[in-house]
């Protein structure tokens, strides 16, 4: 059974030394949804001269769904919008929000544990919300997109444990996305090792 903690609530986790923690970022450290939605937003209003909206929604906007939600959008405005929504996103920084208490546990170990920041973004939108956290000195490697395409293998985790020269039981996970949980125990980490990060149930963002 996958250990299950609730997003900004107190837990006690000790920590053995030796042990390299995997830390997801977007939904697990930092809820970054709305400040997404939002740098999505301007991007769109931008790309279509504002014949073109896009509204709220708890689904997590990329560039699939946003094609699904505005079919009329072309390739290359899809292109336009991905490059200014990457350039809005450090305007709505304040709408991004730390998940305070996985945070106390990284800044407890953080001279103890080899800490690992494990994510798909990119890094230049990494280090702006780490930054603005003031959590990037807490992290021992930032391993992102970049360092994944290289690896060249499409699983998250066995990926960060190939460039860690990482044992799969000495590894410990905290992640929010089922498909990455997923990942994690078919590349061999111990289900005992992976932490669910659950989201509130009472987090809502207000419609603009």
């Amino acid at each position: 059974m996958i250990n299950e903690i609730q997003s900004g609530e107190g837990v006690a986790i000790d920590i053995p030394p030796g042990v390299i923690v995997f830390c997801d970022m977007d939904g697990t450290l930092v809820d970054t949804d709305y400040a997404n939605y939002l740098s999505y937003r301007e991007a769109v209003i931008e790309a279509t001269r504002g014949t073109q909206d896009v509204d709220y929604t708890d689904e997590r906007l990329n560039r699939e769904r946003l094609k699904k939600r505005l079919p009329s959008l072309t390739d290359s405005q899809l292109e336009v919008i991905a490059a200014l929504k990457s350039e809005y996103f450090k305007e709505f920084l304040s709408d991004t929000r730390l998940n305070n208490a996985l945070a106390q546990i990284i800044f407890k170990h953080r001279n103890k544990n080899t800490i690992v920041l494990v994510t798909r973004c990119r890094e230049k939108r990494v280090v702006q919300v780490l930054e603005y956290h003031k959590m990037l000195d807490c992290f021992t490697r930032l391993i992102c997109y970049e360092s994944l395409l290289k690896v060249g293998l499409s699983n998250k985790y066995e990926s960060a444990m190939s460039l860690m020269r990482a044992r799969q039981e000495s590894v410990l996970i905290f992640e929010n996305d089922n498909t990455d949980i997923e990942e994690a125990m078919l590349a061999g980490v111990p289900k005992r090792n992976i932490y669910r990060v659950m989201p509130k149930l009472t987090e809502c963002h207000e419609p603009i």
